[in-house]
């Protein structure tokens, strides 16, 4: 198995039974949510750029959208994922907007990854992403 496909299947795991969920959700909006990280996490590990593309929507597309101003001026990463351990996520909704914290561990991807997401023609789409530097970097070097 490949270094980078163990630590990305761990964290596809603590996506599917979610911890740390709060904020205005529905079961159904927090389920599709996980989905479309493990989504993205998936196609991360596999290098499929074309799936990613798929899964992350245009800055133009939402440029007459803004997001609420209560996540712009959100804490910072480490904020956002205190109290939650390794593996365990937290997704915080409003209205159409969502916003998510995964804790990445194990092996050389540690840190916090955080995503911003819009449900978008009735599916949730991925409009900014965070990787910790340490994630970054064994994405970096999977492509090489």
């Amino acid at each position: 198995m490949r270094t980078g496909l163990f630590p990305t299947l761990l964290f596809m795991a603590a996506l599917a039974n979610p911890p740390g969920v709060r904020g205005q959700d529905t079961p159904a909006d927090t389920a599709d949510i996980h989905t479309a990280l493990r989504a993205f996490y998936f196609s991360l590990s596999h290098r499929d750029w074309e799936a990613i593309a798929g899964q992350v929507l245009s800055a133009k597309v939402v440029a007459h959208r803004p997001p609420p101003d209560a996540m712009v001026a959100a804490e910072g990463a480490a904020g956002r994922a205190a109290g939650l351990a390794c593996g365990e996520s937290r997704v915080t909704l409003d209205g159409a907007w969502a916003e998510a914290s995964v804790v990445r561990c194990g092996g050389a991807a540690r840190g916090v990854d955080e995503f911003r997401l819009i449900r978008f023609q009735r599916r949730w789409r991925i409009v900014y992403i965070d990787l910790s530097p340490e994630s970054a970097s064994v994405a970096a070097a999977a492509t090489r």
